[in-house]
């Protein structure tokens, strides 16, 4: 919360311009990030993609690599492309799990090594506070993935969960920027009896930092 509330403030401005770009769509079969469309925001946004539901949220703030995305009534926090906390996307999977002091995640990920790090997780949906998450990492090979129709060549980044407490495993995947460790997209599970989210930035033409 105090994460949200650093970001939130003096991007009113920015956040109701936002919002007036916002689509959101359910079970359709029909994707949401045109290029058309994409290419008529003023911000980057993000694609996130559970089963068979689909929003578009727009960055309303970033700092130090952490950025905060608006749906309607969707709100994600991501650091360096990590869920870090998340309301409104479907019941039962808000969560907040803050990256740890030594966590990979806060440097450059293309100097990540056989990193191990615990971080503690809050699911408020279900009541359950500060839980364990172990967390190891692994490089993978190179991979294409298609971005608003163009192939990119990325870095993927394996990263193996764990939390006994609650018998939940999983493993999620990263593919960044070989030459900027900058996430595009990534799969991830948040919490046990979820499909995992697909998350996939997206640029208007000509965007510049």
């Amino acid at each position: 919360c105090c994460l949200s509330a650093v970001l939130l403030s003096g991007c009113n401005s920015l956040m109701n311009d936002s919002y007036k770009t916002i689509k959101l769509a359910v079970s359709g079969p029909a994707p949401l990030a045109t290029t058309e469309y994409v290419n008529t925001l003023e911000r980057p946004a993000l694609v996130v993609r559970l089963a068979q539901s689909e929003a578009l949220l727009i960055s309303a703030a970033e700092y130090a690599g952490v950025v905060e995305w608006h749906g309607l009534e969707q709100m994600l926090v991501t650091h360096n492309g990590r869920v870090v906390q998340g309301a409104g996307l479907p019941s039962a999977s808000d969560l907040i799990a803050p990256l740890a002091a030594n966590d990979p995640f806060s440097t450059d990920l293309r100097t990540i090594g056989q990193n191990e790090v615990t971080r503690l997780v809050d699911l408020p949906d279900r009541f359950l506070t500060g839980i364990p998450q172990i967390a190891t990492y692994e490089l993978g090979p190179m991979e294409g993935v298609e971005v608003m129709g163009v192939e990119l060549q990325l870095q993927r980044l394996d990263e193996y969960i764990s939390m006994p407490a609650i018998d939940f495993s999983a493993t999620n995947f990263y593919w960044f920027e070989p030459a900027t460790s900058r996430v595009i997209s990534s799969l991830q599970h948040l919490a046990p009896g979820l499909p995992p989210m697909r998350l996939t930035e997206v640029r208007p033409a000509g965007f510049e930092e």
